[in-house]
């Protein structure tokens, strides 16, 4: 099962423009990944970047499988015979509205939203394509439209001027050719807020 590959933070010298970038709602949780194919259902879970849901710091995602099975499955295996895909991967964020930067807090209703899929073993789609397949199926991030991903942008996002963000920031997709273009901008409230809550780790958060 694939691991979902670094987005890299906009800033610095790791800025890159991105002509016509379509920009989606970051959403503030633990990002998870689940494996189907048409002969062995949904056979995997894990997190992002790891086959474990729980290796000892996130005990939480224990309840992932069953949400999964509860909310996603169906579905999402509808999409795949709709598309009659063999075998599908995909990416999708454990959270609730009072997570912040993968902390959960008991009580807050959790939801699973799908943020990226990669069909037949392939690379990711790109944004116009999931958004064919995905949305309105299953919980998606907002899409808050095209948009030219320049400095002046991203501190558009810093500031909290991007209409539809739920707190975090935002993901801009592009499809250059065959490769995915992808890149984060965070808003400056939510990195206060993380500074507040986890002090001296708080830099390497905000970082990842």
């Amino acid at each position: 099962m694939d691991e979902y590959p670094h987005i890299p933070q906009s800033g610095g010298q790791y800025f890159r423009e991105i002509q016509h970038a379509h920009v989606f709602d970051k959403l503030d949780g633990n990002g998870c990944r689940s494996e189907w194919s048409r002969k062995a259902g949904w056979y995997k879970h894990g997190k992002r970047h790891s086959t474990a849901l729980d290796d000892g710091s996130t005990p939480w995602l224990t309840v992932v499988p069953s949400m999964f099975e509860a909310t996603l499955a169906e579905p999402l295996e509808r999409i795949a015979r709709k598309n009659r895909w063999q075998h599908l991967v995909v990416y999708y964020e454990f959270w609730g509205v009072q997570s912040l930067a993968g902390m959960h807090v008991e009580g807050d209703p959790k939801f699973l939203t799908v943020f990226d899929a990669a069909p037949e073993k392939r690379d990711i789609l790109g944004p116009i394509e999931f958004r064919r397949c995905f949305e309105g199926e299953v919980l998606t991030p907002a899409y808050l439209g095209l948009a030219h991903w320049t400095r002046g942008y991203i501190e558009r996002v810093r500031l909290g001027e991007i209409e539809g963000v739920t707190f975090e920031g935002v993901v801009g997709k592009a499809a250059e050719g065959k490769r995915l273009v992808m890149a984060k901008a965070k808003t400056q409230a939510w990195k206060d807020r993380v500074r507040s809550v986890h002090g001296e780790n708080a830099e390497k958060i905000i970082n990842s």
